[in-house]
């Protein structure tokens, strides 16, 4: 088939502000721009410190198939981390679905974009491994001192993300929990992981999520 008689491509636009009070239209006009249909533009107004992006889900999942590209205006509208964000980018490839981010020009289907991903997994490594040395070193410094140091928080940050991610994507139990267990933290448990889960649950039908 040539270039001609091929199918165009799905275009999945996503677009994000931090309060309600900001405007998106200007997100909004440059996925236009780059021919992603109305009404497959989908807008959040919320902080990036938050999980509660509906929209955001609902992209993702109309996203799901084989030929569609994701459009952001820009690669922060991703995630709130870096994990976060190359988990999103991991799903879409894993769906046969490319990406294209309009500001930083990243499209991960070309070398470049690719070398870039690469980078960032490299970038994500080595936060990980700082994360990891900073936590002992202050472990030791407050042996030192004589201080009992306090419980390190399994669930950090990155984990919460990645897993409300994956759970509002239909993933459950051990996908998840080995995903998790990679990124950088304290040793988490399968049974801290599912009390987690289980709140995570509680408080998705209470209409929130857990932190």
């Amino acid at each position: 088939m040539s270039d001609s008689e091929k199918a165009p491509v799905r275009r999945i636009g996503y677009a994000r502000v931090s309060t309600a009070d900001q405007n998106p239209d200007m997100q909004i006009q440059a996925l236009k721009e780059y021919v992603v249909p109305e009404g497959l533009i989908f807008v959040d107004r919320a902080s990036g410190g938050t999980m509660n992006r509906p929209n955001f889900i609902r992209a993702l999942k109309f996203a799901q198939h084989p030929g569609t590209k994701f459009v952001v205006w820009k690669l922060d509208r991703m995630g709130r981390t870096l994990e976060g964000i190359l988990t999103v980018l991991n799903l879409l490839s894993d769906s046969g679905v490319s990406f294209f981010s309009l500001t930083e020009r990243v499209d991960v289907t070309t070398p470049m974009g690719k070398a870039m991903l690469q980078m960032m997994g490299v970038v994500a490594e080595l936060e990980r491994n700082l994360i990891v040395e900073r936590t002992k070193a202050g472990i030791e410094r407050a042996k030192e001192r004589g201080e009992k140091p306090g419980r390190p928080i399994a669930m950090t940050e990155e984990r919460v993300e990645v897993a409300d991610l994956m759970l509002q994507m239909g993933e459950r139990g051990m996908p998840v929990f080995n995903k998790i267990k990679e990124l950088s933290g304290a040793p988490i448990s399968r049974a801290a992981y599912y009390a987690w889960q289980k709140e995570w649950d509680a408080d998705r039908a209470a209409g929130s999520a857990p932190g």
